[in-house]
């Protein structure tokens, strides 16, 4: 079942929420690709933490 996941556009500030599959413990780092409906760009979301990649990821 898709948890629901609530990030900040890193573009608009805007708070985007989605639906993505989450990991349990899932080794190493995986990202999947979500188009942002608040800006339009891609953004990729972590699967485990729920949070978008940032420039120190």
């Amino acid at each position: 079942m898709a948890d629901l996941i609530v990030f900040r556009c890193p573009q608009t500030g805007m708070n985007v929420q989605t639906h993505l599959e989450k990991q349990q413990g899932a080794e190493g780092q995986s990202f999947e690709a979500f188009t942002c409906p608040a800006c339009a760009r891609v953004h990729f979301i972590d699967l485990v933490s729920g949070q978008p990649m940032s420039r120190n990821r």
